[in-house]
Order: structure tokens, then sequence, then C-alpha cells
């Protein structure tokens, strides 16, 4: 009887885990296709106004010319440093805003966790196997 209550505590977990959507993503690991749809349209209502389409961000504007405390929205491609972070990195970044500029609000009114995973999975979707493998801590492994 303990073995089937225990058996049936370990299946929920799993499902909790596979169905809260957080699995959709995961550092190092390509993306749940599922959790790419969702993050896409997401990521197009929210993200894409600054971000742009797949992801490539605005063009810089030169310091010496920009209004201070602007910041332009970086790439989330490849071509940036996005995936240097974590999933979870990313997922906070979008969540709880960038102090260092009111460009990147709090996103944690508007959206779900959920929801924030699943744009994080629409972003890996842009990067390459590669960059994939080498995401988030060991990045500076991967680059020598």
């Amino acid at each position: 009887m303990i073995t089937i209550r225990r058996n049936i505590l370990v299946v929920n977990f799993l499902a909790l885990i596979i169905f809260s959507g957080i699995a959709g993503a995961e550092t190092g690991k390509t993306p749940d296709p599922g959790a790419v749809v969702l993050g896409k349209g997401l990521y197009e209502k929210h993200c894409q106004v600054c971000h742009q389409k797949d992801g490539v961000g605005e063009t810089p504007i030169p310091w010496s010319i920009r209004k201070p405390g602007y910041f332009t929205a970086m790439p989330l491609n490849e071509t940036s440093h996005a995936w240097h972070h974590t999933d979870e990195q990313l997922a906070n970044m979008i969540f709880e805003g960038l102090r260092r500029t009111k460009r990147m609000p709090a996103f944690k009114e508007v959206i779900s966790e959920k929801e924030v995973y699943d744009i994080v999975a629409y972003i890996k979707s842009l990067w390459s196997a590669r960059i994939i493998a080498c995401q988030g801590p060991q990045h500076m492994r991967c680059m020598q």
C-alpha cells in the first residue's frame, strides 16, 4: 500500500513538472516545441516592439548622442550575449524587469511564470544547437 502511494506521488510530481511549462525550457537543452509556439505569440505581443522580429534587437545608438539612462534593446538571438544567461536568469529579467532602464519593465503583473518560460523557449529557438549546448555558465568553456 505504501509503495502504491509513493508511486502515485512520484507520478503526480513528474506530471506537475512536465505540465507546469517550466520544463519547456531548460538551460543547455533544446526547448520544447509546444512551448516555442506559445512563446512566439507572447514574444510578438510583448517583446517584439523593442527586441524586433526574430530577436535581432535595436540598432545601437552611440553613447555620445543617446540620452542618459537610455539603453537600446539588445539582440536575443545568438549574435549577442543572451545565451550566456541561464533560463532562470532570462526568465527573471522578463518577470522582474531591469532596474537600470525603464525600457525593460517587469512583466510579473502581465504574464504568468509559465508564459515567461514559454518566451524563454521561443528565444532559445533562435539559437543554434551549438549555442544552446554552450548556454549559461559553460559558455566560457565552449568559447575556448
